[in-house]
């Protein structure tokens, strides 16, 4: 028996297609050996070495990850959200993803995320525990992702070297040394893959049918992304349904060809002409009118994921956050986010093949937008990118393999582009954690060719990249060990990026370093022009002590967001201190009517409006912060009143007072007194 009969009716390509885990011994006619263009890997290794490698790889590089601290959005999602604090596992599954931060409104519903937070945090926050489970479940996707390479047919070496690739790219450093930032994606990443090989395990299996439809759930209440396993799960039955009808046909016409006498073109495998085109588009529709009921079952559980966001948190596919400091394409022309398209992916491309200039964020203006199409980074975004998805649809039916790696790249890709919808953020490392396993698949397929004709030589390149990309993989890792060396690391790599600049200043501050906090918040407003930045400048002054220059920034925040509640409270606070009460209620009026359930608003508005010589309107402020619990209006209405000789009013002021306070008894013992003086 020859391997044609060993395979069916299957092409050459189609068989490996299909029957990636059969045995070698049993793809090759006994008492033949196996000609040394079918080596799939590098001498005697055996099967189970390779994901070994994967795992232990993939740990190895991270390991230094654990003994970094909490940073950036961990501050939010972990240190100070309330549901970690209270372990308050009722509420994960009924508010959305910022919920435990009061302020961060979003359309973001990840409750088994957040699920994952409480469960590291059990016995107390630890951070070793956040970090060793971002390593544990990066170890498990790279295993997963070995497993699906394995699975789309890929050989023992190229499976092997796409594995080792993901694993220790540091691009993924992001996801899997930053908790908050990289948690979602890793879990939405293990759902897709995992979901993805049930689908393709044993296809026509309702269990392994169930177990995809469930790894899909888990996975859209872990991260929206997971939604890219609808379009690989119509790829892969593209694929697999048009490889297999392709090679039933090749063998019959090259099998007439044999009968014959004729020689067998070298390119027999390959489509070509008008009539092979028409028959492709046919076995298409045919895929479809098989396959439409298993893709109509992934299309109900997105619609069950849409009810239960809806009932349980009230949200829907909306993301939150988005301004042009985030993401400068907001408000952008089409024109312009069709060139910057362009430039973002090959800036994704330059981070795959060199992932020196690695950054926490790319907003205003780390990458700026592309202004024309002449642009050197825009020619060769959009040349790659229209010539990478001519290839991709011109390899269905020709080459399965090529068309399912390329789709684990474009159709993951897509929803990060920019061109279908636009996320709060523009540039991301961890929007490539799935979309790069597409480029590892084909890379390794390439090396896999190399190596069988030139041998060990190529096992050494390999080698050396894994190596290469490792050591920056850890060198990586230590940027996020404190908030201060992950924003600098972050300026140094972009130096126009205002937020990181910002963040920096905000650091800076926090350690009591005001000068230098001040010179990175004006090297910020000198880039781009926000409220938040001159809010926090103002702060800086404040506790410098320069209450003009203070003044003078909170005004230029909420000049530019008139809006800005916390800019105009702390406009009030400063130019009290600066002596300045009429400022000061003109600032706490505003901060009241943005905030009006806000009782510390309306009280320092009375306690300006007091000093500033007007007791009635400080009457009426102490009125509305009493009315919203607060005892201590209560004892300045007292006050205000017992000023303008309103003795009896006084007096219930004070009684009320003494009701409600728990606080410090000598303001207890001083109402008291003062009743004692008014009642004589």
């Amino acid at each position: 028996m020859n391997r044609r009969a060993a395979t069916g009716a299957l092409s050459p390509v189609a068989a490996r297609f299909f029957l990636v885990n059969a045995p070698m011994a049993k793809r090759i006619s006994r008492g033949r050996k196996a000609p040394a263009a079918s080596r799939e890997y590098p001498g005697p290794t055996p099967n189970y070495a390779w994901p070994v490698l994967v795992g232990i790889a993939g740990f190895m590089v991270y390991a230094n990850a654990l003994v970094n601290g909490l940073v950036y959005d961990d501050q939010f999602l972990i240190v100070r959200s309330w549901l970690v604090e209270r372990m308050d596992f009722g509420s994960v599954f009924t508010t959305h993803y910022w919920a435990g931060y009061p302020g961060n409104e979003t359309g973001q519903y990840r409750p088994l995320t957040v699920l994952t937070f409480l469960l590291d945090a059990l016995g107390g926050i630890r951070p070793y525990r956040f970090h060793l489970t971002n390593v544990v479940l990066h170890v498990c996707c790279s295993l997963l992702a070995w497993m699906l390479c394995r699975r789309a047919g890929l050989g023992q070496f190229a499976a092997g070297f796409a594995g080792l690739l993901f694993a220790v790219h540091p691009i993924h450093s992001e996801v899997a040394a930053g908790v908050t930032f990289g948690r979602s994606d890793l879990l939405a990443g293990a759902f897709l893959l995992a979901g993805l090989l049930f689908y393709m395990r044993r296809p026509g299996s309702r269990w392994d049918y169930f177990f995809a439809l469930v790894a899909f759930f888990c996975g859209m209440i872990s991260k929206e992304s997971a939604l890219a396993l609808i379009g690989l799960v119509v790829v892969y039955d593209l694929a697999a349904g048009i490889g297999r009808a392709e090679g039933e046909n090749l063998s019959k016409e090259r099998n007439a060809k044999k009968d014959r006498g004729d020689s067998i073109p070298a390119g027999l495998d390959q489509l070509a002409g008008e009539p092979e085109r028409k028959e492709l588009f046919r076995r298409i529709l045919c895929v479809c009118r098989a396959r439409w009921p298993w893709w109509l079952g992934f299309a109900g559980v997105f619609g069950i994921c849409l009810v239960v966001r809806s009932a349980a948190a009230g949200l829907a596919f909306t993301p939150g956050g988005m301004t042009e400091l985030v993401n400068p394409l907001f408000g952008a022309s089409l024109e312009t986010r069709v060139l910057t398209a362009g430039r973002i992916l090959w800036h994704y491309v330059v981070l795959l093949v060199l992932p020196w200039r690695l950054s926490v964020d790319y907003s205003y203006n780390a990458i700026p937008l592309a202004a024309s199409l002449l642009e050197p980074g825009v020619i060769a975004g959009l040349a790659l990118g229209l010539s990478g998805l001519w290839v991709w649809g011109h390899s269905m039916g020709k080459w399965p393999r090529l068309f399912f790696c390329g789709a684990l790249f474009w159709v993951p890709y897509m929803g990060v582009s920019q061109t279908v919808v636009l996320l709060n953020s523009m540039v991301q490392e961890r929007f490539l954690y799935i979309p790069a396993l597409g480029v590892f698949a084909i890379a390794g397929i390439g090396a896999e060719r190399l190596f069988r004709r030139f041998g060990f030589g190529v096992v050494v390149v390999v080698s050396l990249v894994c190596l290469g990309y490792a050591a920056r993989t850890v060198v990586r890792n230590r940027d996020w060990r404190d908030e201060f060396s992950l924003f600098s690391s972050a300026v140094r790599a972009y130096p126009e990026s205002a937020k990181m600049h910002q963040a920096v200043g905000q650091v800076l501050a926090e350690r009591g370093q005001m000068d230098r906090a001040i010179l990175a918040f004006r090297r910020a407003l000198s880039i781009r022009e926000e409220a938040m930045i001159y809010n926090n400048l103002g702060n800086a002054y404040g506790v410098k002590g320069t209450f003009e220059q203070a003044v003078g920034a909170y005004r230029r925040a909420v000049d530019l967001d008139p809006h800005y509640a916390e800019a105009w409270m702390n406009l009030g606070v400063t130019a009290m201190r600066a002596g300045e009460p009429v400022v000061a209620a003109d600032g706490f009026r505003q901060a009241s009517v943005l905030l009006p359930e806000d009782r510390e608003a309306h009280f320092n508005l009375g306690v300006a409006l007091e000093k500033a010589g007007r007791p009635d309107e400080a009457a009426k402020a102490y009125r509305r912060s009493a009315a919203l619990g607060n005892a201590k209006a209560i004892f300045n209405l007292g006050t205000v009143l017992q000023s303008q000789g309103k003795s009896a009013e006084a007096v219930a002021a004070y009684d009320a007072f003494l009701k409600q306070w728990r606080g410090d008894p000598n303001a207890s013992s001083e109402a008291r007194r003062r009743i004692r003086l008014l009642s004589r």
